[in-house]
């Protein structure tokens, strides 16, 4: 399904890709950030538990602008929300390399899932363009 065009669509739009571009910037770092951790170069406060809650957050409340976004646009059940979807799981299941009960990162989860995410970034890129077209 197309999205419209009038002026208000595409100004959400313009809205839900800056705020797309924003959030996978704060999904990176929060990567980044399990690497220093993992080497000490954080404050001591800075635990995997504390990251992850805080990861988990950020993509609750990025799930939330997603759902207005769709419902504006009536995007429900579009191959846009199936990738926008899947893109959010795997964000998810990114945390999934933490055990936060040990305070430990296993790094070849760590690996696996950011370039899971990526992939499904891709995928869900795709599939904005080919809406636009």
């Amino acid at each position: 399904m197309p999205i419209t065009t009038d002026k208000t669509a595409i100004s959400r739009h313009n809205i839900f890709l800056e705020k797309f571009l924003t959030y996978r910037v704060v999904f990176q770092e929060y990567f980044k950030t399990m690497d220093l951790i993992e080497r000490g170069e954080v404050l001591k406060y800075e635990t995997y538990s504390r990251l992850a809650n805080n990861f988990l957050l950020n993509v609750k409340i990025y799930s939330h602008i997603c759902k207005s976004f769709i419902e504006k646009q009536n995007l429900q059940g579009s191959a846009m929300e199936v990738k926008l979807n899947g893109y959010l799981a795997d964000l998810v299941q990114g945390v999934d390399c933490l055990d936060t009960d040990q305070n430990l990162l296993d790094r070849s989860k760590m690996k696996l899932a950011s370039a899971r995410i990526q992939q499904s970034e891709r995928e869900f890129i795709n599939t904005i363009r080919s809406s636009l077209a």
